[in-house]
């Protein structure tokens, strides 16, 4: 059987078990998703899983450009350093420095 196209990659379909916000961050097996508009329980809905977006960090963090980072779950932030944080998961790379009293890093997610 030769192979169908579906759709573009960079959404996938989703149906949370909890209402998502808009800007959820939702760990997809080894990778994230977010959710670029509210999705409702128990609803269709789509997360983005390309793209640069800003996430979450510790203000008191510094990371230099091209980083690899990775999602902390459990505090909602990422981290340089999965290690320290288990359950942590890939996030991306970031496209630019963060130089510390920045609440938010860009980052190119999954890759």
């Amino acid at each position: 059987m030769p192979a169908i196209y579906v759709q573009d990659g960079d959404i996938v379909d989703h149906i949370p078990a909890t209402d998502l916000p808009l800007g959820a961050v939702v760990v997809l097996g080894s990778m994230i998703g977010i959710a670029h508009r509210p999705i409702p329980a128990n609803a269709l809905g789509s997360l983005a899983i390309e793209g640069i977006w800003d996430l979450p960090i510790s203000p008191t963090l510094v990371f230099p450009a091209w980083s690899p980072v990775w999602w902390n779950p459990a505090s909602g932030e990422l981290t340089l350093d999965p290690a320290l944080f288990p359950g942590c998961v890939r996030a991306g790379v970031l496209v630019r420095a963060v130089v510390g009293n920045e609440p938010t890093a860009r980052v190119l997610i999954n890759r």
